[in-house]
Protein backbone atom coordinates (compact mmCIF):
# COMPACT_ATOMS: atom_id res chain seq x y z
CA UNK A 1 0.00 0.00 0.00
CA UNK A 2 2.80 2.54 0.50
CA UNK A 3 4.23 1.96 -2.38
CA UNK A 4 0.93 2.40 -4.24
CA UNK A 5 1.31 6.10 -5.51
CA UNK A 6 -2.40 6.19 -6.71
CA UNK A 7 -3.73 6.43 -2.82
CA UNK A 8 -2.98 9.78 -2.28
CA UNK A 9 -4.93 10.66 -5.59
CA UNK A 10 -7.76 8.69 -5.21
CA UNK A 11 -7.56 10.86 -1.37
CA UNK A 12 -7.46 14.02 -3.01
CA UNK A 13 -10.57 12.94 -5.45
CA UNK A 14 -12.52 11.94 -2.31
CA UNK A 15 -12.14 15.23 -0.79
CA UNK A 16 -13.29 17.25 -4.07
CA UNK A 17 -16.27 15.19 -4.46
CA UNK A 18 -17.42 15.90 -1.50
CA UNK A 19 -17.34 19.43 -1.68
CA UNK A 20 -18.74 19.14 -5.46
CA UNK A 21 -15.72 19.89 -6.89
CA UNK A 22 -16.55 17.34 -9.48
CA UNK A 23 -14.36 18.18 -12.73
CA UNK A 24 -11.14 18.18 -10.79
CA UNK A 25 -11.96 14.92 -8.61
CA UNK A 26 -12.38 13.43 -12.08
CA UNK A 27 -9.08 14.22 -12.98
CA UNK A 28 -7.14 13.51 -10.14
CA UNK A 29 -9.31 9.70 -9.92
CA UNK A 30 -8.18 9.51 -13.83
CA UNK A 31 -4.34 9.91 -12.41
CA UNK A 32 -5.29 7.66 -9.77
CA UNK A 33 -6.86 4.90 -12.22
CA UNK A 34 -4.24 5.87 -15.59
CA UNK A 35 -1.60 5.12 -12.64
CA UNK A 36 -3.11 1.52 -11.01
CA UNK A 37 -6.03 0.40 -13.18
CA UNK A 38 -6.43 -2.53 -10.19
CA UNK A 39 -7.66 0.54 -7.93
CA UNK A 40 -11.29 -0.36 -7.40
CA UNK A 41 -12.06 2.80 -5.49
CA UNK A 42 -10.25 4.67 -7.73
CA UNK A 43 -12.28 3.36 -11.36
CA UNK A 44 -15.84 3.95 -9.07
CA UNK A 45 -14.96 7.63 -8.04
CA UNK A 46 -14.08 8.26 -11.52
CA UNK A 47 -17.27 6.85 -12.83
CA UNK A 48 -18.98 9.11 -10.45
CA UNK A 49 -17.60 12.09 -10.85
CA UNK A 50 -17.44 11.81 -14.48
CA UNK A 51 -20.98 11.04 -14.53
CA UNK A 52 -21.72 14.33 -12.92
CA UNK A 53 -19.22 16.10 -15.16
CA UNK A 54 -20.92 15.06 -18.62
CA UNK A 55 -24.14 16.13 -16.85
CA UNK A 56 -23.02 19.41 -16.30
CA UNK A 57 -21.90 19.86 -19.91
CA UNK A 58 -24.99 18.30 -21.31
CA UNK A 59 -27.05 21.11 -19.66
CA UNK A 60 -24.54 23.82 -20.91
CA UNK A 61 -25.57 22.60 -24.25
CA UNK A 62 -28.93 22.38 -23.49
CA UNK A 63 -28.33 26.72 -22.30
CA UNK A 64 -26.32 27.70 -25.54
CA UNK A 65 -29.80 26.46 -27.93
CA UNK A 66 -31.82 28.03 -25.60
CA UNK A 67 -29.75 31.51 -25.66
CA UNK A 68 -29.87 30.62 -29.40
CA UNK A 69 -26.05 30.12 -29.22
CA UNK A 70 -26.08 27.44 -31.91
CA UNK A 71 -22.57 26.89 -32.95
CA UNK A 72 -21.69 27.12 -29.46
CA UNK A 73 -24.01 24.95 -28.60
CA UNK A 74 -22.60 22.52 -31.24
CA UNK A 75 -19.27 22.47 -29.90
CA UNK A 76 -20.73 21.38 -26.77
CA UNK A 77 -22.82 18.49 -27.79
CA UNK A 78 -19.36 17.10 -29.49
CA UNK A 79 -17.17 17.85 -26.44
CA UNK A 80 -19.45 15.21 -24.83
CA UNK A 81 -19.51 12.91 -27.42
CA UNK A 82 -15.61 13.32 -27.09
CA UNK A 83 -15.70 13.10 -22.87
CA UNK A 84 -17.75 9.70 -23.04
CA UNK A 85 -15.47 8.22 -25.82
CA UNK A 86 -12.66 9.08 -24.44
CA UNK A 87 -14.09 7.70 -21.18
CA UNK A 88 -15.43 4.51 -23.02
CA UNK A 89 -12.20 3.67 -24.58
CA UNK A 90 -10.82 2.63 -21.12
CA UNK A 91 -13.30 1.62 -20.00
CA UNK A 92 -15.47 3.87 -17.73
CA UNK A 93 -18.97 3.19 -19.31
CA UNK A 94 -21.41 6.60 -18.13
CA UNK A 95 -24.66 7.26 -18.78
CA UNK A 96 -25.56 8.97 -22.61
CA UNK A 97 -28.76 11.47 -22.10
CA UNK A 98 -30.21 10.26 -25.28
CA UNK A 99 -33.10 13.02 -24.69
CA UNK A 100 -30.47 15.63 -26.76
CA UNK A 101 -29.66 13.82 -29.80
CA UNK A 102 -33.02 14.99 -30.69
CA UNK A 103 -32.28 18.67 -30.02
CA UNK A 104 -29.06 18.21 -31.31
CA UNK A 105 -29.98 17.64 -35.19
CA UNK A 106 -32.41 19.84 -34.88
CA UNK A 107 -29.74 22.56 -33.56
CA UNK A 108 -27.43 21.09 -36.53
CA UNK A 109 -29.96 21.68 -39.42
CA UNK A 110 -31.05 25.40 -38.13
CA UNK A 111 -27.28 26.40 -38.25
CA UNK A 112 -26.54 24.63 -41.40
CA UNK A 113 -29.72 26.21 -43.10
CA UNK A 114 -28.65 29.61 -41.95
CA UNK A 115 -24.97 29.25 -42.88
CA UNK A 116 -25.57 28.12 -46.14
CA UNK A 117 -28.12 31.26 -47.01
CA UNK A 118 -25.10 33.34 -45.48
CA UNK A 119 -22.86 31.58 -47.89
CA UNK A 120 -25.38 32.36 -51.27
CA UNK A 121 -25.53 35.90 -50.18
CA UNK A 122 -21.81 36.72 -49.91
CA UNK A 123 -21.30 35.02 -53.27
CA UNK A 124 -24.15 37.71 -54.85
CA UNK A 125 -22.13 39.93 -53.45
CA UNK A 126 -18.46 38.30 -55.03
CA UNK A 127 -17.58 38.32 -51.49
CA UNK A 128 -15.86 34.76 -52.26
CA UNK A 129 -13.50 33.78 -49.18
CA UNK A 130 -16.02 34.81 -47.09
CA UNK A 131 -18.58 32.70 -48.84
CA UNK A 132 -16.21 29.73 -48.21
CA UNK A 133 -15.81 30.38 -44.53
CA UNK A 134 -19.58 29.88 -44.13
CA UNK A 135 -19.61 27.09 -45.75
CA UNK A 136 -16.45 25.72 -44.24
CA UNK A 137 -18.27 25.99 -40.90
CA UNK A 138 -21.11 24.08 -41.85
CA UNK A 139 -18.85 20.97 -42.61
CA UNK A 140 -17.03 21.26 -39.17
CA UNK A 141 -20.79 20.01 -37.80
CA UNK A 142 -21.51 17.86 -41.27
CA UNK A 143 -18.51 16.54 -43.35
CA UNK A 144 -20.65 15.23 -46.20
CA UNK A 145 -20.90 18.60 -46.95
CA UNK A 146 -17.88 18.71 -48.32
CA UNK A 147 -19.46 16.54 -51.65
CA UNK A 148 -20.40 20.34 -52.15
CA UNK A 149 -17.59 20.32 -55.82
CA UNK A 150 -20.85 22.60 -57.60
CA UNK A 151 -21.06 24.90 -54.81
CA UNK A 152 -17.48 25.14 -54.40
CA UNK A 153 -16.98 25.62 -58.09
CA UNK A 154 -18.93 28.94 -57.71
CA UNK A 155 -18.36 30.34 -53.90
CA UNK A 156 -14.38 29.83 -54.94
CA UNK A 157 -12.73 27.84 -57.77
CA UNK A 158 -13.73 29.87 -60.67
CA UNK A 159 -12.81 33.71 -59.46
CA UNK A 160 -9.79 32.29 -57.73
CA UNK A 161 -8.91 31.06 -61.32
CA UNK A 162 -9.88 34.11 -62.77
CA UNK A 163 -7.47 35.64 -60.43
CA UNK A 164 -4.20 33.54 -61.22
CA UNK A 165 -4.97 33.96 -64.74
CA UNK A 166 -4.38 38.07 -63.65
CA UNK A 167 -1.42 37.25 -61.46
CA UNK A 168 -0.14 35.15 -64.78
CA UNK A 169 -0.50 38.39 -66.84
CA UNK A 170 1.13 40.19 -64.73
CA UNK A 171 4.47 38.00 -64.28
CA UNK A 172 3.69 38.23 -60.61
CA UNK A 173 4.37 34.23 -60.42
CA UNK A 174 4.46 33.50 -57.06
CA UNK A 175 1.37 34.98 -56.56
CA UNK A 176 -0.03 33.21 -59.29
CA UNK A 177 1.16 29.36 -57.92
CA UNK A 178 -0.34 30.35 -54.41
CA UNK A 179 -3.74 30.91 -56.02
CA UNK A 180 -3.85 27.76 -58.46
CA UNK A 181 -2.30 25.72 -55.70
CA UNK A 182 -5.67 27.12 -53.54
CA UNK A 183 -8.01 25.91 -56.73
CA UNK A 184 -5.97 22.45 -56.88
CA UNK A 185 -6.92 21.54 -53.25
CA UNK A 186 -10.68 21.98 -53.98
CA UNK A 187 -10.77 20.80 -57.79
CA UNK A 188 -7.20 19.32 -59.67
CA UNK A 189 -9.30 19.08 -63.45
CA UNK A 190 -10.06 22.63 -62.79
CA UNK A 191 -9.90 23.66 -66.45
CA UNK A 192 -5.96 23.96 -66.73
CA UNK A 193 -5.33 24.40 -62.98
CA UNK A 194 -1.93 21.98 -62.64
CA UNK A 195 -0.32 23.01 -66.07
CA UNK A 196 -0.80 26.36 -64.60
CA UNK A 197 0.25 25.40 -61.20
CA UNK A 198 3.47 23.62 -62.62
CA UNK A 199 4.15 26.69 -65.10
CA UNK A 200 3.75 29.44 -62.39
CA UNK A 201 5.94 27.42 -60.20
CA UNK A 202 9.06 26.69 -62.73
CA UNK A 203 8.59 30.21 -63.60
CA UNK A 204 8.68 32.11 -60.21
CA UNK A 205 11.61 29.21 -59.18
CA UNK A 206 15.01 31.01 -57.93
CA UNK A 207 18.03 28.32 -58.97
CA UNK A 208 20.06 28.84 -56.09
CA UNK A 209 23.71 27.67 -56.50
CA UNK A 210 25.79 26.36 -53.11
CA UNK A 211 29.12 26.42 -52.65
CA UNK A 212 32.20 25.50 -49.64
CA UNK A 213 34.30 28.25 -49.65
CA UNK A 214 35.75 27.58 -46.00
CA UNK A 215 38.91 28.94 -45.30
CA UNK A 216 40.20 26.15 -42.71
CA UNK A 217 41.04 22.43 -42.99
CA UNK A 218 39.49 19.91 -40.81
CA UNK A 219 40.44 16.69 -40.38
CA UNK A 220 37.08 14.56 -40.23
CA UNK A 221 35.57 17.27 -43.04
CA UNK A 222 33.52 18.27 -40.74
CA UNK A 223 32.37 21.36 -43.02
CA UNK A 224 31.69 18.80 -45.73
CA UNK A 225 29.61 17.22 -43.43
CA UNK A 226 27.82 20.86 -42.48
CA UNK A 227 27.17 21.56 -46.28
CA UNK A 228 25.58 18.62 -47.30
CA UNK A 229 23.00 18.62 -44.59
CA UNK A 230 22.43 22.32 -45.31
CA UNK A 231 21.96 21.19 -48.93
CA UNK A 232 19.76 18.42 -47.84
CA UNK A 233 17.40 20.81 -45.83
CA UNK A 234 17.11 23.49 -48.64
CA UNK A 235 16.09 20.84 -51.00
CA UNK A 236 13.59 19.97 -48.28
CA UNK A 237 12.28 23.23 -47.49
CA UNK A 238 9.07 24.84 -47.41
CA UNK A 239 9.39 27.05 -49.62
CA UNK A 240 8.54 25.89 -53.17
CA UNK A 241 10.36 27.97 -55.04
CA UNK A 242 14.37 27.46 -54.01
CA UNK A 243 16.29 24.97 -56.57
CA UNK A 244 19.31 23.91 -55.40
CA UNK A 245 22.13 23.56 -57.51
CA UNK A 246 24.28 21.71 -55.17
CA UNK A 247 28.46 21.54 -55.61
CA UNK A 248 28.87 18.40 -57.96
CA UNK A 249 25.92 20.02 -60.20
CA UNK A 250 27.69 23.45 -60.38
CA UNK A 251 30.99 22.17 -61.21
CA UNK A 252 29.29 19.67 -64.43
CA UNK A 253 27.50 23.11 -65.54
CA UNK A 254 30.54 25.18 -65.64
CA UNK A 255 32.41 22.55 -67.30
CA UNK A 256 29.25 22.37 -69.96
CA UNK A 257 29.81 26.21 -70.34
CA UNK A 258 33.35 25.58 -70.42
CA UNK A 259 33.77 28.35 -68.09
CA UNK A 260 37.51 29.84 -67.33
CA UNK A 261 36.64 30.80 -63.49
CA UNK A 262 39.23 28.74 -61.55
CA UNK A 263 37.35 29.07 -58.20
CA UNK A 264 34.41 30.87 -56.49
CA UNK A 265 35.78 32.50 -53.76
CA UNK A 266 33.80 35.87 -53.36
CA UNK A 267 30.53 37.67 -54.80
CA UNK A 268 32.66 38.84 -57.67
CA UNK A 269 33.26 35.37 -59.15
CA UNK A 270 30.23 34.05 -57.52
CA UNK A 271 28.10 36.46 -59.45
CA UNK A 272 30.13 35.60 -62.89
CA UNK A 273 29.60 31.91 -62.55
CA UNK A 274 26.15 32.05 -61.78
CA UNK A 275 25.09 34.05 -65.22
CA UNK A 276 26.95 31.44 -67.00
CA UNK A 277 24.67 28.57 -65.57
CA UNK A 278 21.39 30.51 -65.01
CA UNK A 279 21.46 30.88 -61.27
CA UNK A 280 19.86 33.95 -59.64
CA UNK A 281 21.41 33.88 -56.20
CA UNK A 282 24.85 31.96 -55.10
CA UNK A 283 25.41 31.10 -51.64
CA UNK A 284 29.00 31.21 -50.16
CA UNK A 285 29.28 29.03 -46.92
CA UNK A 286 31.97 28.94 -44.72
CA UNK A 287 32.72 26.66 -42.03
CA UNK A 288 34.77 28.80 -39.17
CA UNK A 289 35.22 26.46 -36.55
CA UNK A 290 34.10 23.17 -35.22
CA UNK A 291 35.32 22.83 -31.59
CA UNK A 292 34.85 19.50 -29.64
CA UNK A 293 35.16 19.32 -25.80
CA UNK A 294 34.81 16.39 -23.60
CA UNK A 295 35.60 15.21 -19.83
CA UNK A 296 36.17 11.44 -19.50
CA UNK A 297 34.34 9.83 -16.49
CA UNK A 298 36.10 11.98 -13.58
CA UNK A 299 35.21 10.26 -9.80
CA UNK A 300 35.54 12.88 -6.85
CA UNK A 301 35.05 12.06 -3.38
CA UNK A 302 31.99 14.85 -1.72
CA UNK A 303 30.65 15.82 1.53
CA UNK A 304 26.78 15.11 2.67
CA UNK A 305 25.07 14.72 6.19
CA UNK A 306 23.06 11.41 7.13
CA UNK A 307 20.42 11.75 9.50
CA UNK A 308 19.88 9.09 11.44
CA UNK A 309 17.31 8.22 14.86
CA UNK A 310 18.50 8.12 18.63
CA UNK A 311 17.02 7.28 21.53
CA UNK A 312 18.43 10.24 24.28
CA UNK A 313 16.82 10.54 27.63
CA UNK A 314 15.42 14.22 28.34
CA UNK A 315 15.86 15.92 32.04
CA UNK A 316 12.27 14.34 32.99
CA UNK A 317 14.00 11.02 32.76
CA UNK A 318 12.07 10.15 30.08
CA UNK A 319 13.70 8.70 26.86
CA UNK A 320 13.19 10.05 23.29
CA UNK A 321 14.19 9.47 19.95
CA UNK A 322 15.77 12.28 18.22
CA UNK A 323 17.46 13.11 14.56
CA UNK A 324 20.56 13.54 14.08
CA UNK A 325 23.46 14.06 11.63
CA UNK A 326 26.72 12.63 10.58
CA UNK A 327 28.96 13.78 8.11
CA UNK A 328 29.40 11.31 5.66
CA UNK A 329 31.26 10.99 1.96
CA UNK A 330 30.35 9.60 -1.11
CA UNK A 331 31.32 9.47 -4.50
CA UNK A 332 30.22 11.47 -7.50
CA UNK A 333 30.90 11.10 -11.09
CA UNK A 334 30.85 13.29 -13.92
CA UNK A 335 31.14 12.96 -17.34
CA UNK A 336 30.74 15.20 -20.41
CA UNK A 337 30.41 15.77 -24.27
CA UNK A 338 30.27 19.06 -26.26
CA UNK A 339 30.33 20.79 -29.31
CA UNK A 340 30.31 23.87 -30.75
CA UNK A 341 30.15 25.22 -34.11
CA UNK A 342 30.55 28.56 -35.77
CA UNK A 343 29.45 28.93 -39.57
CA UNK A 344 29.16 31.90 -41.42
CA UNK A 345 26.78 32.28 -45.07
CA UNK A 346 26.49 35.10 -47.84
CA UNK A 347 24.30 35.17 -50.35
CA UNK A 348 25.06 37.18 -53.35
CA UNK A 349 22.49 38.38 -55.79
CA UNK A 350 24.33 37.08 -59.38
CA UNK A 351 22.62 40.10 -61.33
CA UNK A 352 23.91 42.93 -59.16
CA UNK A 353 27.19 41.09 -57.62
CA UNK A 354 25.93 42.19 -54.71
CA UNK A 355 25.44 40.51 -51.51
CA UNK A 356 22.15 41.08 -50.09
CA UNK A 357 21.73 38.45 -46.86
CA UNK A 358 24.96 37.46 -44.70
CA UNK A 359 24.92 36.23 -41.15
CA UNK A 360 27.87 34.44 -38.84
CA UNK A 361 25.51 31.61 -36.92
CA UNK A 362 26.76 29.54 -33.67
CA UNK A 363 25.42 26.85 -31.62
CA UNK A 364 26.63 24.20 -29.42
CA UNK A 365 24.86 20.72 -28.44
CA UNK A 366 26.03 18.78 -25.46
CA UNK A 367 25.64 16.09 -23.41
CA UNK A 368 26.12 16.28 -19.40
CA UNK A 369 25.67 13.17 -16.79
CA UNK A 370 25.77 12.80 -13.54
CA UNK A 371 25.61 9.85 -11.37
CA UNK A 372 26.30 9.43 -7.30
CA UNK A 373 26.98 6.45 -5.17
CA UNK A 374 26.55 6.41 -1.67
CA UNK A 375 26.94 2.84 0.62
CA UNK A 376 24.43 4.37 3.49
CA UNK A 377 20.93 4.54 2.87
CA UNK A 378 20.81 7.60 0.30
CA UNK A 379 16.90 8.61 1.54
CA UNK A 380 18.47 9.31 4.56
CA UNK A 381 21.16 11.73 2.95
CA UNK A 382 21.60 15.92 2.60
CA UNK A 383 23.77 18.11 1.06
CA UNK A 384 23.31 20.63 4.21
CA UNK A 385 22.93 20.53 7.71
CA UNK A 386 19.30 21.38 9.59
CA UNK A 387 18.61 24.92 10.49
CA UNK A 388 17.35 26.14 13.56
CA UNK A 389 14.82 22.94 14.26
CA UNK A 390 13.86 22.57 10.63
CA UNK A 391 14.92 19.68 8.38
CA UNK A 392 17.67 20.77 5.74
CA UNK A 393 15.90 20.69 2.49
CA UNK A 394 17.29 18.17 -0.66
CA UNK A 395 17.06 19.78 -3.75
CA UNK A 396 15.43 16.99 -6.54
CA UNK A 397 18.32 17.53 -8.67
CA UNK A 398 20.81 16.81 -5.95
CA UNK A 399 18.86 13.59 -4.91
CA UNK A 400 17.97 12.61 -8.36
CA UNK A 401 21.71 12.11 -9.29
CA UNK A 402 21.94 8.73 -6.00
CA UNK A 403 19.29 6.87 -8.58
CA UNK A 404 20.70 7.57 -12.33
CA UNK A 405 22.63 4.88 -13.71
CA UNK A 406 25.84 4.68 -15.45
CA UNK A 407 25.25 5.67 -19.37
CA UNK A 408 27.24 6.22 -22.47
CA UNK A 409 27.08 9.81 -23.10
CA UNK A 410 25.73 11.10 -27.33
CA UNK A 411 28.07 10.12 -29.82
CA UNK A 412 30.48 13.22 -30.81
CA UNK A 413 28.50 12.82 -34.20
CA UNK A 414 25.32 12.82 -32.69
CA UNK A 415 26.16 16.17 -31.13
CA UNK A 416 27.81 17.74 -34.08
CA UNK A 417 24.67 16.47 -36.42
CA UNK A 418 22.28 18.56 -33.82
CA UNK A 419 24.57 21.46 -33.59
CA UNK A 420 24.73 21.39 -37.81
CA UNK A 421 21.15 20.86 -37.60
CA UNK A 422 20.32 24.01 -35.89
CA UNK A 423 23.00 26.18 -37.31
CA UNK A 424 21.58 25.19 -41.42
CA UNK A 425 17.69 25.95 -39.80
CA UNK A 426 18.93 29.11 -38.67
CA UNK A 427 20.55 30.02 -42.60
CA UNK A 428 17.11 28.82 -43.96
CA UNK A 429 14.97 30.93 -42.52
CA UNK A 430 17.42 33.73 -42.72
CA UNK A 431 16.96 33.03 -46.72
CA UNK A 432 13.54 32.73 -47.14
CA UNK A 433 13.29 35.80 -45.16
CA UNK A 434 14.99 37.45 -47.70
CA UNK A 435 13.20 35.64 -50.45
CA UNK A 436 9.86 36.82 -48.87
CA UNK A 437 10.46 40.61 -49.09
Amino acid sequence: MACDSSLKFVQIADKQATEGNYSDAADNYYTAFFINPKNTKAKLGLQKSAQMVLDAKFSAFAKHVVSGDNEDALRQYNYCKDYFNHLKNIGIDLNWQTLYDQLYEETKQEFIGKQYDIGLGLIKENKFDKAELAFDRIIEFDSSYKKMSVLRIQSVVEPLYNQGLKYMEVKNYKAAYKVFGQVASFDKTFKQTMQLLNESLQKASLPIAAILVSKKTFANQEDSSFYQLLINRLGNSKNPFLKIIDRNHLENLLKEKSSEIDGIIDAETASKAGKLIGAKYFLLIDVNEVIFDEMKPTTTIETAYESFSQRVVNETGDAQSVIKFKKVNYKETKQYRKVTAKVSYQLVSVQSGQIVSSEVFSDEAFDVHVYARFDGNKDNLYPNLPAGNFMPQAPKEWTDKFYELNRILASQQNLSDKTYEAISLKIIDDINLYMEQ
